[in-house]
């Protein structure tokens, strides 16, 4: 019979391709398709055997894209949290080993879920079950961590210009310490093993280990800038898990610090007493060498000086400033003299850049610092009793600017030697 002048088969044709059209319609909103996971079991130890589940799916449409497990509890543990994915005509894979925010999951029985929306409402769910057996999870933890400092003064003063940590782990894996600041700013910090300097790439075991920041400034480089920053370590072991703790970092007084002798009127860095148009000078035996020079700051940041301050109180041939009660001090920048076949401490007789009133002074742990400010340009003078002829003679006599235990710029090395011949009265 017909009902409105269609057959029984023809509604019956019509009701399929309707359902055919409907199921179509369906599969074209649905953005993500495709959604797969193997295996559906993992055992996440780090033995080579099924440690990972590949996790794939293909994004028709634009859409935030979720994936997260959710345990025999209902509690939800979040893998990817609406992460934008575009139409590709390949599928996008995740690796899953059982680690959700640092830490594996335990054992047992889960939902895996993903779940996806575009910006016109329209959504996806999948679901798939996974099995967590045999995972390793002994948190690999930072026991200990501690900086030597939280104010960083990277300026080769010698105060405050390294952070030294330590950091003790409690299971073998791979230990980075890095110090991270403003514009993506990263420097990775090597581990300290004696006088050696190592970056390491393999894991280590679980112990005590030292770590030196310098800012890059023992190696000549531009330390960073002053700023707020942080020092982190990072133990991650060999299944992933990773254990990540922090202290906050403040750099001040940042910089390279640079200084020069500068040229006198007559063209010379150093002006010696008695000295004429060529650079020898005769002189007797007890009579006093003389000399002036002039010292500029020309970086950014202070430079640290030390005594001795007076000018007229003179050396002789067999003192030194450790005998005036100055010792060499690293850092400390000092105007030197030396002279050929002295078989001590080089340049013995050694003066501070500048007199008292020409510094600032700062006060650092009951002692009192003396710096030379930027830009600031000193005069020093010193002098020598020269009571001694020394085994050869004549003998030549020069300057240099110092930075003790740090270096002697070319520039500021073996300025303007002279000749110097001693006889008796």
């Amino acid at each position: 019979m017909k009902a409105n002048g269609q057959t029984a088969a023809q509604r019956s044709v019509l009701a399929t391709t309707a359902l055919l059209l409907s199921v179509a319609c369906a599969a074209i909103q649905s953005p993500v398709m495709d959604f797969r996971v193997a295996p559906d079991q993992i055992s996440p130890n780090a033995d080579g055997t099924n440690d990972l589940a590949r996790v794939s799916f293909r994004v028709l449409s634009e859409a935030l894209v979720s994936i997260y497990l959710l345990d025999g509890n209902g509690q939800r543990h979040d893998v990817r949290r609406q992460v934008r994915r575009i139409p590709s005509p390949r599928p996008y894979e995740l690796l899953f080993n059982g680690i959700v925010n640092g830490r594996m999951l335990p054992d047992g029985d889960y939902i895996l879920v993903l779940e996806a929306r575009t910006a016109d409402g329209r959504t996806a769910r999948f679901e798939h079950p996974l099995r967590i057996t045999e995972a390793d999870t002994d948190f690999p933890r930072i026991a200990e961590f501690t900086t030597s400092t939280r104010i960083f003064t990277p300026n080769r003063d010698a105060i405050e210009d390294h952070v030294y940590i330590n950091v003790v782990t409690t299971k073998t894996g791979r230990l980075r310490v890095y110090v991270i600041g403003p514009e993506g700013f990263r420097y990775d910090v090597p581990r300290q093993e004696g006088l050696r300097q190592i970056l390491d790439e393999d894991a280590l075991p679980p112990g005590r280990y030292f770590f030196d920041y310098d800012g890059g400034i023992d190696l000549g480089a531009d330390p960073p800038p002053d700023g707020e920053y942080a020092i982190v370590a990072e133990l991650e072991d060999r299944v992933g898990q990773r254990d990540v703790v922090s202290a906050p970092l403040t750099i001040r007084d940042s910089g390279r610090p640079v200084a020069e002798i500068v040229l006198q009127p007559d063209g010379r860095g150093i002006q010696w007493s008695g000295v004429g148009s060529t650079p020898e000078l005769t002189l007797r035996l007890g009579d006093t060498l003389y000399f002036t020079t002039t010292v500029r700051n020309v970086g950014t940041v202070p430079i640290r000086t030390a005594g001795p301050f007076d000018p007229d109180d003179c050396y002789t041939m067999d003192t030194n400033r450790y005998t005036k009660g100055f010792p060499e001090e690293p850092g400390v920048w000092r105007v030197g003299v030396d002279f050929e076949t002295n078989t001590g401490e080089d340049h013995p007789w050694r003066w501070a850049v500048g007199t008292l009133a020409d510094l600032d002074t700062v006060e650092h742990n009951g002692a009192t610092l003396y710096y030379l400010a930027p830009g600031k340009q000193v005069v020093v003078r010193g002098c020598i009793v020269l009571d001694r002829i020394p085994p050869r003679n004549p003998f030549r006599v020069w300057g240099a600017l110092i930075q003790e235990q740090v270096e002697i710029a070319p520039i500021n090395s073996r300025v303007t030697p002279i000749l110097v011949t001693l006889v008796k009265p």
